[in-house]
């Protein structure tokens, strides 16, 4: 006999007036949420289509981590950056067309990068959206070598509560 798990997502949302509402969930902050006007976000709160982009570049990190784990693979930085297209025709209802999520892996050696494409590379199939809507997402990583002193040195970096990317990007990358 096979088992399912089934699991629940509840949020609430509240109206704040004007094109304002604020989101909740028991497990996390409320998020301001807010409306594009002309094309543009506001400055201050969480338009939808940001969440929802914010969701598949979430759930890719979250995804890539629990594979690599399994595989026994070492990750030893991840960032990334993720954006999604929107097109909106008059007539039309607005849909996107691409979210594209740029993951910036370091691991220890070759072997290790081939490991990290190969994850990457199966992914989309089976990560947010794609396995509950009609898009994929398409995955555009970096993988590095990083040596055990670049290692080291991101170490440092961290337990100085430095931003390794910003820091390591000094060394001619």
């Amino acid at each position: 006999m096979t088992s399912i798990a089934i699991t629940e997502f509840e949020t609430r949302l509240q109206w704040k007036g004007a094109q304002r509402a604020e989101s909740r969930t028991e497990q996390a902050p409320s998020l301001p949420l807010g409306y594009m006007a002309s094309g543009q976000s506001s400055l201050d709160c969480w338009t939808p289509e940001a969440l929802l982009v914010g969701a598949v570049e979430g759930r890719t990190l979250l995804s890539f981590l629990e594979r690599a784990k399994t595989e026994g693979l070492e990750i030893l930085f991840y960032q990334s950056s993720a954006m999604g297209r929107r097109v909106d025709n008059p007539g039309a209802t607005p849909h996107f067309t691409d979210i594209i999520v740029r993951p910036h892996v370091a691991v220890r050696n070759e072997e290790d990068a081939k490991r990290a494409r190969h994850i990457f590379e199966e992914l989309p199939r089976g990560c947010f959206p794609s396995s509950m809507m009609r898009l994929l997402p398409r995955i555009e990583p970096v993988v590095e070598i990083w040596e055990e002193a670049r290692a080291s040195e991101r170490d440092v970096f961290a337990a100085r509560g430095m931003n390794t990317s910003v820091t390591l990007s000094n060394h001619g990358r």
